[in-house]
Order: C-alpha cells, then structure tokens, then sequence
C-alpha cells in the first residue's frame, strides 16, 4: 500500500489549521458573550490565550504523530508509542501554556512588587517540564532529526545530531534559563522572546521538511513515460521546500526586526531589503529549477553510469547519446552557476552592499588562477575544443592510444571511460591526444575461421553469403542492425593443419558483437549440415619401416643393454684396439 503524497498531506495540515483557526475564533468573539455572563474581562483573555497557545502549539507534534492516522506518520514509531506519546505532549504542553499566561499576567502587574519573582518561577517550572519533554520524547525527536535520508554529508551530520539529542537539548533548555534570567534582570525579555521563538521556527522547518520527505514517491530511474510526471513531481517538491525555507527566512527577519526595537524607518527598510532578497532568491531558484526541469526531460534516455554486470542482458548495448544529450549536463551546470553567480549579486546589492569591488577582486583572482593552473585551463578550453568537434558522446566507446573505453560522464576538465573490464578511467581533456571514435555511423567486423585443409573453397564462400542473405530475412532485429551482410572475403592464411578463412560483415555501431555472436551460431549449425569440417588442430606422426641390416643389429644392442639386469656390473671402458692397414 503506498503512503500519502506531499498534497494529501499539505491537505491534511490545511485541515489542522483550519481546525485551529475555528477553534480561536470562537473563544475571540465568545468574549462578550462570557463577559454578559459576569466572567472578568482579564480572566476570559487569559484563558482564551492559554487555549489558543496550547492548541497552536499541539499543531506541531499532532502533524509528526499522527495517533489516528498511521500512513500519515512522519516518524517510524508503533501506533500505542504515538497515542501515549501525543497525550503526554498534549497534558505537558497544556501545563506550559497555563504557566506562561500566569507568568505574563504576572508580570505586566508591576505594582505587585514581585514580577521577577513570579517569572523566575515560572521559567524554572518551564525549563522543568521541557527537560521532561527532551529526556520523554527522546525516540520521536531523534527520528525527526535524523530523516529519511541515509547517505551524504548532510545526513551524517543529522545522524550525530540525533545520537547527540538529549545533551543538546538539555543544554538549550539551561541556556534558555540563563537567557531568560539576564534578559528579565537587563530588561532584555525581547531577545530572549526572539531566541525562542527562532527555536520554534527551525522545529516547523524540520517538520514541513521531514513532510515533504514523506511524500516522496522517487524511483532510482526517472525513464519512459511515467518519467515526466516524476520529474514534475520531484521539481515541485523542491519549489515547495525552497519556498518553505524562505518563508521561514522572512519570519526570522521580522522576528529579530521587532527584537532589536529599531526606529520605524529602520525596520521598514530592513524588513523591505530582506523580502526583495528573499523573493530574489526565490524567482533565481524557480527559473533554475525550470531550466533543469527542461533539460532533464531530454536526458531521460541517456545512460546513467555504468551497467552492472547481471543486471540487463548481455545482449543488450546502450545506444549512445545525441549530440544535444551530450552537452546539456554541461550546460546545464553552466546554467546554475550563472543563475547563482547572479542571484548573490542582485541580493547583496538590494542589503546595501556594493558588489563593484565584488566583481573586480573575482576578475583578478581568475586572471591569478588562469597563471598560477593553466594546465586547469588546458584541459577545460580542450574540452570545449572536443565538445566543438564532436569528438565524441556518452555511451561511445572510444580509444585514445593509451586507454580505451565507453564514455560514461563529460566533465568540465575531464572525460571518464569504463573499460570493458570494469575500471574507470579519469582523463583530462589535454592528455587526450588523438581520439579514435569506434561507435560512429558503421562498425565492419572481421572474423577468421580455421577449416580443414581441401575444404571446398567456393562452397564456403556460397554458404556465407547465403547465412548472409537468409539472416537478412529471418530475423528483422539483425537486418535492422546490419549494413552489409555476412560474406566470405577469402583466405587468410594456409597453416600446417588447417586454412584460415576471413568473413566480414558491416553493421551499426550500436551492437556489432551481438551481430557477430548471431552469425557465428548460424554458421556452425549450417557449415555441420553442409559438411564443412572445422580443424580440429590434432597432428599426424607417421613412421618409417625398420630395415635390415646393421640398424637392426644396433637397435637390438640397445634392447639388449635396457633390459639387463640393474646388478650387473658395467665393464669398464677400454680404448679400441690397434689394426694395422695395410
């Protein structure tokens, strides 16, 4: 059963919110209502903050639990766990609220005489009671923090922050008690309020983040034709999420705006840079995200890494990229950069700083670094040379006199080659040299085939290009593939034991060996029907009839001697005797 998508459950929140906002409506226009009842104005404000306060912030842990809806859950915890956790919350959070409106009720009373003893009170039996929550709800938060994701940088980090949770949070809990201490002795409650309520944005961030993580639906590949909608999906998703963070970027500005208690034109003008930045960013990140939206629909068909051995079948070879495929990964980098590069410049001239002298220090660190690294700019102008020429394209297989392989990735400085045996090579684009493209417009394959000596030598050659002919007609997958059929292009070779045959054949690019392994199968099943015999490379040994005569004689010494007995005492050698010649 698949879970909820992103708009079931921003549909889900939507629902709470209205729940909420419902809620606070009538405790606000019940105010005349309970005042005609004889309820004291203070004591109907009071509690009608403290409902709505609790009920506001019960929003939070109701969206994360979800103890009536477990598909919606955007933690991994069993449903009993969810249920008691949420009426914990629920009770503790309630406490809270009741406490803070007490404590600021009891502190505008100034003629009291003891409001910093009545906050300090209530702070201590706050941070009390939040403590209980860090050390109570220590499972859920962890999940929170650490996410769905299980690799990368970021998640290593979120993973230590999770198994590091209740130091972290014990010591915000005592650092909120020092601040509120100070705050409320240096008459500074502002910024102790705005340090909070900082807290309580990034906990909503980690909550909408960890929501769209739970929506998603992303497969390994985004291919074919459900490929499209999964890459509206996913662009979508990270519009939502960038709009999320700077939602809560213009809330934290407002937020320290009002804290720092700045002249009206002051925080008017701040207030306006900071939301002409954040919805410079915002129309920076759409376009980029539009532009790759673009791009990757025309990359859906080109090889992504390498192909793992038992994956596919073997028999199946990648085709390899169109021209256009090749550069748009580069363009599309480019694309950012340039989106990027812009957008800092666009906000840091609307925050009132001057990006003249930006600019000219970047112009002389590029001319530093084009001195200092031209081997860099060597092999990046190369491969702009290369992609000019259209050397070569993801997916061919290439040969550059050292090393040779499939080209898997384009980079900006440097191509990388999957050898057929599996090792990748990285190689920068001024190394490259002389390039020799072996998947371009025709492959013609030569094969050799040793035959037994006096094979008929015009029967092979009709035999083959019947093969030929006949594969052009039964089966449509190779005449689609092949240019010029099988034919016999005569011998290559006469050796001891067989004459070698060569066959050629002239195919596409794509998948030559394939091509080759068919004609290989129907030549051995029609060469064994018309009698052709393959060399069987034995060798022949004849031998001469023994003569008569002194050979004989010698040989019969020499079995003589091999058999006698291993006792026998070998005589010792004696020089020949002296004959006289006459």
């Amino acid at each position: 059963m698949e879970g909820p998508t992103v708009v079931d459950l921003i549909w889900l929140l939507l629902c709470d919110i209205g729940g909420l906002a419902v809620f606070a409506g009538v405790f606000v226009y019940s105010r005349h209502w309970l005042a005609s009842l004889g309820v004291m104005q203070n004591l109907a404000v009071l509690a009608a903050s403290v409902l709505i306060r609790w009920r506001t912030i019960m929003l939070v842990p109701r969206v994360v639990l979800r103890p009536g809806e477990p598909a919606a859950r955007l933690i991994d915890i069993p449903d009993v766990e969810a249920r008691r956790l949420s009426r914990f919350l629920s009770a503790v959070l309630l406490a809270i609220s009741m406490l803070i409106g007490f404590g600021r009720y009891g502190l505008s009373d100034e003629d009291s005489g003891a409001p910093h003893i009545i906050g300090l009170v209530v702070a201590a039996a706050v941070c009390g009671l939040d403590a209980w929550i860090v050390i109570r709800a220590r499972g859920a938060i962890e999940a929170l923090i650490r996410g769905n994701r299980s690799d990368g940088i970021i998640a290593a980090v979120r993973g230590a922050l999770a198994r590091a949770w209740v130091p972290i949070g014990l010591t915000l809990v005592g650092g909120l008690m020092l601040f509120f201490v100070f705050g409320l002795s240096l008459g500074l409650l502002s910024y102790y309020h705005a340090g909070v309520s900082t807290l309580g944005v990034l906990l909503v961030l980690m909550v909408l983040e960890r929501l769209t993580e739970r929506g998603r639906h992303d497969t390994v590949s985004v291919r074919g034709p459900a490929g499209i909608h999964q890459l509206v999906a996913r662009s979508f998703r990270r519009i939502l999420r960038i709009l999320v963070l700077l939602v809560a970027a213009m809330t934290l500005v407002s937020i320290w705006v009002e804290a720092i208690d700045l002249s009206p034109a002051a925080a008017a003008q701040a207030t306006h840079s900071a939301a002409v930045a954040v919805i410079t960013l915002f129309v920076a990140y759409l376009a980029w995200e539009l532009v790759r939206l673009a791009i990757d629909r025309n990359l859906q068909d080109v090889p992504g890494g390498p192909k793992l051995p038992g994956t596919a079948d073997d028999d199946e070879e990648s085709t390899p990229a169109s021209r256009l495929q090749t550069l748009l990964p580069m363009l599309r980098a480019f694309v950012g950069v340039a989106v990027g590069v812009v957008a800092v410049l666009i906000v840091l001239s609307r925050l009132g700083i001057d990006t003249a002298p930006l600019i000219a220090g970047a112009g002389v660190f590029g001319l530093a670094v084009s001195f200092g690294s031209q081997s860099l700019v060597r092999d990046i102008i190369s491969g702009l040379f290369y992609m000019w020429d259209d050397a070569f394209r993801v997916g061919e297989y290439i040969d550059t006199g050292r090393l040779k392989g499939t080209v898997e990735a384009l980079g900006v400085r440097s191509v990388k080659l999957r050898h057929h045996n599996g090792p990748l090579h990285t190689i920068p684009y001024g190394q490259l040299g002389s390039v020799s493209n072996q998947s371009r417009d025709f492959a013609t394959i030569k094969f050799n085939l040793r035959l037994e000596p006096g094979t008929d030598i015009e029967l092979v050659r009709k035999t083959a290009k019947q093969i030929g002919l006949s594969m052009q007609e039964d089966s449509p997958e190779v005449a689609s593939e092949v240019i010029l059929p099988l034919k016999m292009q005569g011998i290559a070779e006469v050796a001891d034991n067989a004459v070698v045959f060569r066959f050629k054949f002239t195919a596409r690019p794509v998948k030559p060996s394939w091509i080759q392994r068919e004609y290989l199968k129907r030549i051995y099943r029609v060469f064994a029907e018309k009698g052709i015999t393959f060399a069987s490379g034995a060798l022949t040994l004849q031998t001469a009839p023994a003569r008569t005569g002194a050979p004989a004689a010698a040989a019969q010494a020499i079995t003589d001697a091999l058999s006698a007995p291993a006792s026998a005492e070998v005589a010792p050698l004696r020089p020949p005797a002296a004959t006289n010649v006459a």
